[in-house]
């Protein structure tokens, strides 16, 4: 199994657990269930989207590695000076 499809296990598994959880805290009457159903109604709102932004960070930064860099600069090498690289003319 991929590290990806670890994660995305695991992803699954806390936020079913936060639904049960708010779903067992809501039958119950005391101070401390409620207290509990607030706080797991809070992360199953919030996680979520908590988990999605991590991981379009972590995309965004994993892009531009030290691998993708050296191919550029061979690329721009490779063109020349004042060639333009998407479209192959000169400025």
């Amino acid at each position: 199994m991929t590290k990806k499809r670890i994660a995305a296990i695991a992803a699954l598994i806390l936020i079913g657990g936060l639904y049960l959880a708010s779903l067992i805290f809501a039958f119950l009457d005391s101070p401390f269930a409620r207290s509990c159903l607030m706080a797991a109604l809070f992360s199953t709102i919030v996680v979520p989207p908590v988990i999605y932004g991590y991981l379009v960070l972590m995309r965004r930064l994993g892009d531009s590695g030290p691998e993708e860099d050296r191919t550029r600069e061979a690329k721009s090498e490779e063109q020349g000076p004042g060639e333009d690289s998407s479209s192959g003319k000169t400025t």
